[in-house]
């Protein structure tokens, strides 16, 4: 086994296991709530730490627009706690926009000043993205490429993965968590695309002609709500 087999501890930490253990975390202390051994509120209050590990994770993790939506994340994470933990001044709502519009004017200065403004382009075998109030493009000229882990929540972005290769006779999987957001998925032509997600409120579009002698094979699992994701060529 070569240390391209083995994931990274830090790799494993992903959005959607973030999300995954705070929703199970929520329910547990529901349950506890219910059974009068404490009061849930109590603790539920800090949901916005979600979101400050989602932005900083997505700012070690990505570049360019990613990190920026990291940044935005992190950001709106750190205001919440401070108001839901009345840390701030009696009159907080007033601070607000002030701080919104310092920091979109210092993202537009950072946007202005970068030579340009290209998807990041991604040669591991795998990729993740998280669109969270936001989101970014990634591309991918991964050969082969193994899958990744895609999350959405009232956000997104744009892949391309025209450039990556699927062996044939392989399969790739993709795993998909959208609330209120998705993406776009740019794949070649000569891949097949295995759309087994489960759908509430929303759909995938599969857009893609593939040719004939297409072998490569895209499998798109995991929960859509309220948005989804348009694959095409």
């Amino acid at each position: 086994m070569t240390d391209a087999d083995v994931m990274a501890p830090r790799d494993n930490v992903t959005p959607q296991l973030v999300i995954g253990l705070a929703i199970m975390a929520a329910g547990l202390l529901m349950t506890l709530d219910v059974m009068g051994i404490l009061y849930a509120r109590d603790y539920l209050r800090y949901w916005p730490v979600v979101l400050i590990i989602i932005g900083a994770q997505n700012m070690a993790a990505s570049g360019g627009r990613g990190r920026s939506s990291g940044a935005i994340q992190l950001f709106l994470g750190v205001w919440f706690l401070l108001v839901t933990l009345r840390a701030l001044p009696r009159h907080w709502w007033m601070l607000f926009w002030p701080f919104v519009l310092m920091f979109a004017g210092g993202m537009l200065v950072l946007r202005t000043i970068r030579r340009h403004d290209s998807p990041r382009l991604d040669s591991n075998g795998s990729i993740h993205m998280a669109g969270i109030l936001g989101g970014s493009n990634r591309a991918s000229n991964a050969n082969p490429f193994q899958g990744g882990e895609l999350t959405a929540m009232m956000g997104g972005g744009r892949i391309d993965l025209r450039s990556a290769v699927i062996p044939a006779g392989h399969e790739a999987v993709i795993d998909i968590f959208c609330t209120m957001g998705g993406y776009e998925i740019q794949v070649p032509d000569t891949w097949i695309v295995d759309d087994r997600t489960t759908m509430f409120l929303g759909g995938n579009h599969d857009e893609t002609h593939p040719r004939a002698d297409a072998s490569g094979r895209l499998v798109l699992r995991g929960f859509v709500m309220m948005g989804g994701c348009n694959i095409k060529n």
